[in-house]
């Protein structure tokens, strides 16, 4: 799956306990064909390393382990640990400071950084 979002976001919630980070073609929509993906993850039980999926396409939706995650200025990247429809990709254009920002979130989501 591929596409392009206009719109990045992260937030932390719960203490710390929550990550999630969101790339939408379209904020605030209520199109439900309009590109979108939601990557989460959970520390307040332990999860083995699953992180949550929503996309706009009900065949990547769900917890998955990922396998690799690629997050550079322009695109992220996901390989989730499956057989077939197993890789994700999202362009986007933003800020060196929301880069930095989203960029921590994403590590943790990853599970290649600790949550502070």
């Amino acid at each position: 799956m591929h596409f392009h979002a206009n719109y990045v976001s992260t937030s932390v919630f719960g203490d710390g306990d929550y990550y999630k980070a969101t790339f939408q073609a379209e904020q605030d929509t209520d199109d439900p064909d309009s590109a979108y993906l939601l990557i989460q993850r959970q520390f307040e039980d332990p999860d083995d390393n699953w992180c949550y999926i929503e996309t706009h396409d009900e065949k990547y939706c769900g917890h998955f382990l990922f396998r690799r995650v690629d997050f550079a200025p322009r695109k992220l990247s996901i390989e989730i640990d499956r057989p077939r429809d197993n890789l994700i990709s999202v362009t986007f254009a933003i800020a060196a400071a929301e880069f930095a920002e989203a960029s921590q979130v994403v590590k943790i989501i990853s599970g290649d950084i600790e949550p502070p």
